[in-house]
């Protein structure tokens, strides 16, 4: 609209210049339009490969249009002014290429604007999450040196008499402090965290005595990758919560955490058992899987796996997540 006066200065004609009109701003816009869908569909934060597909994309643009405006001067008996050029290269690489570069450059810096507010948004929601999901697994910490003294003090008076049960009183105390110590942490070792859960299974493993059985494994290189505090105990709760309800005893629960590629972090979670539908189930079913699928969709949008399959008279959940 702003050059279009201009156009009818140069062809003296308004249907001439109305013409020349659709036929640049309108390959233009049909153009962009094509780079806007190519840079959304091979978005990537590697800015080397970006760089590449801006280039490629641009380049190609601007010899396509290039192409059919000299094909136009050709067979169109228009005056020369309306597609004056000095030199082919001139055309092509400064007026085509170029301003599709512009373009590109001005589209990519406004959306990475506006990622960059669309992910201080999702933090901070996937940090109210975590906090819920910490107010879930421990409901009271108004007073917790009262309470690791009593359990302290619990352990010592029945460790002489029963060992298995003091073993349990020390790692109810560590999965607390555990707890509490993380209470405001976005990111932790995924060491701690798996640390946390083995503790949460040993507790376990003395209230069902042999009707449960477990076996945990972690990659050691794994132990310093930062993961979103408690993704873990989600997953092993309900492998014991619904595992004890459709499993043949003793209830085996294994817990591995792997790293298949130098990027992800896998963690596999298999128990004994038939998955129930949370549809099958009250409200309350599988709040903690659906905070957790929450959390994660927050984090790591679409870069992200979590598969739940259920065969042969066992539950596996399999969770990916990038290495951080």
């Amino acid at each position: 609209m702003v050059t279009f006066p201009l156009k009818i200065e140069l062809t003296g004609a308004f249907g001439v210049a109305l013409f020349l009109c659709l036929v640049r701003d309108g390959s233009s816009l049909i153009l962009t339009l094509a780079l806007r869908s190519l840079y959304r569909r091979y978005w990537t934060e590697n800015a080397g490969r970006m760089a590449g597909i801006v280039i490629l994309g641009c380049t190609a643009a601007g010899l396509l249009q290039s192409g059919v405006f000299f094909l136009l001067r050709e067979f169109l008996p228009l005056e020369a002014e309306i597609f004056r050029y000095r030199s082919i290269a001139f055309s092509v690489i400064y007026e085509r290429i170029g301003l599709l570069y512009g373009w590109s450059f001005l589209y990519l810096g406004i959306r990475h604007a506006l990622q960059s507010r669309q992910r201080q948004l999702e933090l901070a929601l996937a940090k109210t999450a975590q906090q819920g999901a910490e107010l879930q697994m421990l409901r009271a910490q108004t007073n917790p040196h009262f309470l690791f003294n009593a359990l302290n003090t619990i352990r010592a008076g029945v460790e002489e008499a029963s060992p298995p049960l003091g073993r349990m009183v020390q790692s109810l105390s560590d999965f607390l402090r555990f707890s509490l110590d993380h209470s405001q942490s976005d990111l932790i070792p995924l060491g701690r965290e798996f640390d946390a859960m083995r503790d949460y299974l040993a507790v376990e493993k003395v209230r069902f005595g042999d009707s449960l059985e477990f076996v945990c494994e972690i990659e050691p290189s794994l132990r310093e990758a930062l993961v979103p505090g408690i993704i873990l105990q989600p997953l092993v709760e309900n492998a014991v919560k619904y595992g004890q309800e459709t499993s043949e005893f003793p209830l085996s629960v294994a817990v591995r955490i792997t790293a298949p590629t130098a990027q992800t972090t896998r963690m596999e979670i298999v128990n004994s058992g038939h998955w129930l539908e949370p549809r099958t189930r009250g409200k309350e079913s599988h709040l903690g899987l659906q905070n957790l699928r929450h959390r994660l969709e927050l984090l790591y949008p679409d870069r992200h796996r979590l598969d739940i399959a259920g065969k042969d008279g066992s539950v596996r959940v399999r969770l990916e997540i990038p290495v951080l």
